[in-house]
Order: structure tokens, then sequence, then C-alpha cells
């Protein structure tokens, strides 16, 4: 039975009341996963992770920005409870409504952004253009951001649990962490996948439309053919400085996400060729060229300097660490962060020496309609 077909009365509950107190908590569903497991931190505050060095014997979920700066930190909760789908006491529930120990730890306003207007992104495409003909970097990832006013009766529980149901291949979370806020995603990437002694990552890039049923249909231009390459090079490079020579290749081959196509080539390898080495990895893939660009120094200077608004955890990673036994680490992509009245979403190009602006801003609209087709359509 699929989220679409389930009340998830108590699940719904416990989320309302976490987001109303201000209690750090996470629920996600795995792609093509029936269930969904939610952690509650309800006795101290998340931990800030100051070195990734370690994290591999840690549990819980971990959410680190694009770039770490004084305002964004890497977190990890701890969860006190776990619940797995609808099974939670509703005494715990009401335990939690009358915990009111975290509402002054303070939760971001949302009232510095502002929408992107259209001549800056192009404005920066451009500049990125030429800075790649200087040979500056090969390819730099441009984003953009859009604020919206929240309908009357929005229930973020409802939402997450839509984008459950619509999105069954997308790893589908909300969290809420004192210094982040509130995210709700349906990432299609994952960054790295550690189950049954199989370590995963993929490389993911270029991107379509998707008007066919027929995956293979899908024909590439020389520009997303070219971003795909950079990115999958990029990864073998990484893996072998990390000392890993025998890892299984698939693709590139079409990969369907939400109402887009992309390019995916995919790498496995042993989990025990990694050793206790998650933090050393995760450090090393982030940011991929996927949400920076190549060289990653010099493509995240240039966003840095370049974008007006903060992505904060927009592009950065999270997901669940030694929780039953699998860590499921996706970049953060296809997300929106919730405030009271209102919510911004956050979408990218990857922009290199082919790329038209104008039809890059398009694909970054194209993106944004992965949350925005659910939050416009909710009876879907």
């Amino acid at each position: 039975m699929s989220p679409k077909t389930k009340s998830y009365q108590s699940l719904r509950k416990l989320q309302t009341v976490c987001l109303k107190q201000s209690i750090p908590f996470a629920s996600y569903r795995l792609p093509l996963h029936p269930d969904i497991i939610t952690l509650v931190q309800h006795q101290s505050l998340p931990e800030r992770i100051d070195s990734l060095n370690g994290l591999g014997q840690k549990s819980g979920f971990v959410m680190a920005p694009f770039f770490e700066t004084e305002r964004h930190h890497s977190l990890l909760l701890k969860p006190e409870s776990i619940f797995l789908s609808d099974n939670i006491d509703p005494a715990f529930i009401n335990e939690l409504s009358r915990n009111s120990g975290f509402q002054s730890a303070g939760m971001p306003s949302g009232e510095e952004t502002t929408t992107t207007p259209p001549t800056d992104f192009i404005q920066q495409v451009n500049d990125a253009k030429r800075a790649i003909s200087e040979k500056r970097f090969h390819k730099v990832v441009l984003s953009k951001v859009r604020k919206e006013e929240l309908s009357i009766g929005f229930e973020a529980s409802t939402f997450f649990l839509q984008l459950c149901a619509t999105y069954p291949h997308a790893f589908v979370y909300i969290i809420q962490l004192p210094e982040a806020g509130c995210w709700i995603g349906a990432t299609p990437e994952p960054l790295l996948l550690l189950e049954a002694g199989k370590a995963k990552t993929v490389s993911l890039a270029g991107t379509q439309v998707a008007t066919s049923a027929d995956i293979s249909s899908y024909r590439w231009s020389e520009k997303e053919i070219e971003e795909q390459g950079i990115v999958t090079g990029y990864m073998e490079q990484t893996l072998q400085a990390l000392q890993i020579d025998n890892y299984t290749l698939t693709g590139p081959s079409n990969y369907k996400a939400a109402n887009l196509v992309h390019l995916k080539t995919g790498f496995e390898f042993s989990q025990a060729d990694m050793g206790n080495r998650l933090g050393d990895f995760l450090k090393a893939f982030h940011p991929t060229p996927s949400v920076g660009g190549l060289p990653k120094e010099a493509a995240r200077d240039f966003i840095l300097e370049n974008e007006k608004h903060d992505r904060s955890y927009y592009t950065g990673y999270l997901g669940p660490v030694n929780i039953e036994n699998k860590s499921n680490v996706f970049v953060n992509l296809r997300c929106l962060q919730l405030f009271q009245k209102q919510f911004v979403l956050y979408s990218g190009a990857g922009i290199t020496a082919s790329s038209i602006a104008e039809k890059e801003w398009e694909e970054t609209d194209n993106k944004m309609m992965t949350m925005m087709n659910v939050m416009q359509n909710p009876n879907n």
C-alpha cells in the first residue's frame, strides 16, 4: 500500500507537533521502499560536526550545507526515538506536545531571501561562460531561488506524504533542525549508499523534461554529453584517489526522476574497501561537479562571488547514517525550505562553454516543478 493510499494519522500528528514545538526530527522514505522512518531528538540538541572523521562510527541523520560558514554547519540529528511508518505511540505524541524546550533555539526566518530575477541569472551564466573561455574552470553550476506564499491550509505532513506517493524513485524527506530550519525534498541523486556489503554512488548530469514513457527514446546534445562526462570523470578520479580501483561502472543511461530525465552512470564497489572512511568519502565527493563545478575550488569561488542568494543547505548532502545497518546519503536537490507563511524553492543548472543562458533558466524552472507540481496539485 503506497503512502498515497494510507492515512498515516499518527505520523502526521507527530510531524505536526514536532514542527509546532520546534523539536528536531527527520522523516524519510528511501527510493522504492515501502516504509517511512522517523527519527526524533527530543531530549538534546543535534550535534555540530566539526570534523567528518569518525562519522562512520556514529548513528543518526546528517545534514551538511553546500559550503561551511559561521551560519551553516554540518549537523547530526542523534535520535532518542525511532519509528517505522505509522507505528507511533499516541502517549509519546502527547508528551511531545508539552515539550517546549526547543522553542527558544531559534529558526531561520527567510526574510533576507528574495526571488532571483531572470536578468541576474542570465548575466551570471554569461559571466560563467566568459570565465570558462578564460580557462578558469571547465564547468560551474549556477542556482536560483524562488520565494512563494504558502496556501491557506497548507500542511507540511500532507505535502511530505504526497511527495512520497508522487515520486517513488526519489529519496523523500522532511527535516527540522534548530540551526537549519525545516526542509522538504525529493532528491534523485545518491552521494553514497552503503548496504549489504556494497557501496554505491552515481554521476548524474544532463536534463530534459520527460515527455515520453519510452525512457530509451531521449537523445542528448553535445553540451549534455560533455556535462555528464565531466562529472563521471571526476567521480572516477576521486575513487582512484581514495584507493578504490576495483569498481564496476554502468552507463551512461537515461534515468527518469520526477518530471525530468537525466544521464546517469553508476559506480559500485565493496564496502570493505572503504573501511571506516565514510567521512573521508563524503569530504572527497562533496560538492560533486553536478552541484558545484570543476575544478572544485575555482567553481566554488565563482559561485560564492556571483550568486546573490545564500544556498544554505541546498546542494549540500543529507541522509541517515548507520540506521538499520545502512547509510543512505543523498545530494540535497529538488527541495524547498519551509517558513511560517512562505517557502523558498532552489534549483540549479550546469554551465559549460556551450550553454545558452535562456535555456539554462528554463531548465532551472523545470527542476522547480518537481516541488511545484505537488504544491499546486495537492490532490493528484
